[in-house]
């Protein structure tokens, strides 16, 4: 199959599985064996065209979405992979110059709320997507919300721990300041404070969060920033590292 094909294939199929709100479809689809007809009829397809990894048939392969007992979520992991080819298809990236993992088994960190897992797995491939396509910002920017978000997870499944650290923020009253509102800063040092990731990792995790500021435009000029493939290498081992960290810290 020819790139331009697989492009109006894999649009259809997406036109097929989430409506125009990109939410999943899931009417459509009687039963698992229809959705998992869809799986089938995408994998087929992209294992037939050169512009996309290996890596990400592979991920297809062992997804524990498209293993869940629910239409929705069965679609909606489909959905991604779907918007993850055509990044390719479009962007022309070279099969060879590129390796995508899957993340890490995150759930019993996300499980605080639905969803999340879906999103920051999203997150995850699309970090290095931009990173591979050479937007070295757009990747740093992903990275340092992955770290947010399951730090904040990690966070939600023992806030008692967490507010026995001394680095937790107090309002002008001296209160406890409720951990929906800590931002980066703080739940890396908590994090590193009570042991959910190692001291080293919370000072690279300040790196990153950094890096990550450069979200602001401000921020940019005023630093001066010049990301690279070099930057972003470090930043996603130090990502990595610290995911490995909450996981063994549960």
């Amino acid at each position: 199959m020819s790139k331009d094909d697989a492009k109006i294939f894999i649009e259809k199929i997406l036109s097929e599985i989430r409506d125009p709100n990109s939410v999943a479809s899931v009417d459509r689809f009687s039963g698992l064996r229809q959705v998992d007809s869809k799986i089938r009829e995408v994998k087929i397809a992209l294992s037939s065209v050169n512009e996309i990894p290996s890596s990400l048939l592979d991920n297809m392969d062992s997804d524990i979405d498209f293993e869940a007992n629910s239409r929705r979520v069965r679609l909606e992991a489909l959905a991604n992979y779907c918007d993850n080819a055509l990044r390719f298809l479009d962007g022309n990236v070279s099969k060879q110059k590129v390796n995508i993992s899957k993340i890490p088994d995150i759930s019993e960190l996300t499980k605080v709320l639905p969803d999340l897992d879906n999103s920051l797995s999203k997150r995850w491939l699309d970090a290095q997507i931009c990173s591979h396509q050479k937007c070295y910002l757009a990747s740093i920017i992903l990275m340092g919300s992955i770290l947010e978000g399951l730090l904040l997870a990690r966070v939600s499944l023992s806030p008692a721990d967490a507010y026995r650290s001394s680095k937790v923020p107090k309002d002008r009253n001296g209160k406890p300041k409720n951990y929906n509102d800590w931002n980066l800063h703080t739940l890396i040092d908590i994090a590193t404070d009570v042991g959910w990731i190692k001291s080293d990792r919370g000072k690279f995790g300040h790196a990153l969060r950094e890096s990550r500021n450069i979200v602001h435009p401000w921020a940019e000029v005023i630093s001066r920033a010049n990301f690279d493939e070099y930057t972003c290498s470090t930043s996603w081992e130090v990502l990595k590292a610290s995911v490995y960290d909450l996981i063994q810290s549960l």
